[in-house]
């Protein structure tokens, strides 16, 4: 049996890279790589495959994507290699849009006088 359905993540983050490998088959295997900030840190890379790869093109980084997707993994050399692999994506807030992190539904509160640049 041959199922990861159980094995599924979701998550957002902010895209700090895309990393692209080319196996020696001559394969491009994409990667995502967020940044999460905290305490700790991390760098969570995530691969995409077929149409996703081919949207990585508009994907900037500092955009935010929420990404949904499944876990899997191989054995070779008798270690076993993990991989998060992208399901679909969507772009929550592209690189620079103002309203980046503001949450949805909220306007920006209106300009006072202290914002006049002169």
């Amino acid at each position: 049996m041959n199922n990861t359905e159980d094995f599924t993540f979701h998550g957002q983050g902010t895209l700090k890279r895309i990393d692209t490998f080319v196996s020696k088959a001559g394969k491009s295997i994409l990667t995502l790589i967020f940044e999460i900030q905290g305490q700790y840190p991390q760098l969570i890379p995530i691969k995409v495959f077929g149409r996703l790869a081919e949207q990585a093109a508009d994907w900037k980084p500092g955009a935010v994507l929420s990404v949904t997707g499944r876990l899997g993994g191989r054995d070779w050399n008798g270690k076993v290699y993990g991989d998060s692999i992208a399901t679909s994506i969507e772009v929550v807030s592209g690189a620079g849009d103002k309203d980046e992190g503001m949450p949805s539904g909220h306007e920006p509160p209106p300009p006072s006088d202290d914002d006049v640049p002169f």
